[in-house]
């Protein structure tokens, strides 16, 4: 069979043409891929970038001002709650600290802990020191001072003794503070006082505190004087305002002798005896002595009397 006309044409296997609206919908597709393709390699970029920013641009600014400005540059000292000399001496002692510090004086570089521990070693009178940075270049020294226990007369010389029995500054009258401390002479011309150095125990400290708060409740006179043969001894003599002399012995619980001090004073010196009263010499355990003046000593048993 034949058929007349034009003839067709074949084509192929190809997909038919797209439509113009599918050829149209294609652009935009693929332009809005490339932008997010863009867009998802250049955000972490952009946050690398900031970061960075952020990090370098003030650690820049810091170092800037560290080394090529005088800003963090140690500009004063303070020195507060502590005595005038106190003072100056603690600020001495900064001061030639700071001088050697690197990068000529950079408040970053001064060592506080270093400072502090050389005004303890080097100034016995402080108890507590607290060093700080007040930024931009202030040194501050906080002070506590040691508060006296008791005054300590040796070889004509005066000292502060703390707690712990260390003489730790010459006592002078424009230091003294404003309470009436015992005063320890001590009768031992040969020996020496060293500031800093522990000349008396801890329990002797304590000891003589005790005895001069007590002792008014035990005898009918207060403390005047109180004396050491040396500042080994074991020993400490109380001189009271009556002319009396009370032995004791500083290594024995101050109570219990003082309780016998009591007791020999109720039940075995008259009261007569007790107007010419030379001394009591406590220090010998379970025994007791006193003697009158143009007398000779009389023993009592403690333990009985």
């Amino acid at each position: 069979m034949k058929f007349f006309g034009r003839p067709r044409q074949s084509r192929g296997y190809d997909a038919p043409p797209p439509s113009p609206e599918s050829a149209i919908s294609l652009g935009p597709g693929r332009s809005w891929h490339r932008l997010l393709n863009l867009k998802k390699n250049f955000f972490p970029w952009l946050s690398v970038l900031l970061l960075a920013v952020i990090i370098i641009l003030p650690l820049t600014l810091f170092g800037w001002l560290i080394f090529s400005t005088n800003v963090f540059i140690v500009q004063a000292i303070t020195v507060v709650d502590a005595r005038d000399h106190t003072l100056e001496a603690t600020k001495k002692i900064i001061e030639q600290h700071v001088s050697q510090s690197p990068l000529d004086k950079n408040i970053f570089f001064v060592q506080t802990d270093v400072i502090e521990g050389n005004i303890i070693s080097s100034l016995p009178q402080v108890r507590t020191v607290h060093v700080i940075r007040k930024l931009p270049g202030t040194i501050k020294a906080i002070v506590q001072e040691k508060t006296p226990t008791l005054l300590l007369l040796s070889n004509g010389h005066y000292y502060f003794v703390d707690t712990v029995g260390i003489p730790y500054e010459e006592a002078r009258l424009d230091t003294l503070p404003g309470i009436i401390l015992p005063t320890v002479k001590n009768n031992d011309q040969g020996s020496t006082v060293t500031l800093g150095v522990p000349v008396v125990t801890p329990s002797f400290v304590k000891f003589v505190q005790l005895i001069q708060e007590e002792l008014p409740q035990h005898a009918p006179a207060q403390v005047a004087e109180i004396r050491i043969p040396s500042l080994s001894a074991r020993e400490v003599h109380f001189l009271l305002d009556n002319n009396w002399e009370l032995r004791f012995d500083v290594t024995r619980a101050p109570e219990s002798q003082l309780q016998t001090l009591r007791q020999l004073l109720a039940n075995t010196v008259t009261p007569e005896e007790q107007q010419q009263l030379e001394y009591i010499d406590l220090r010998i355990q379970d025994r007791v002595y006193y003697k009158t003046r143009e007398a000779a000593p009389t023993a009592g048993d403690s333990a009985t009397r």
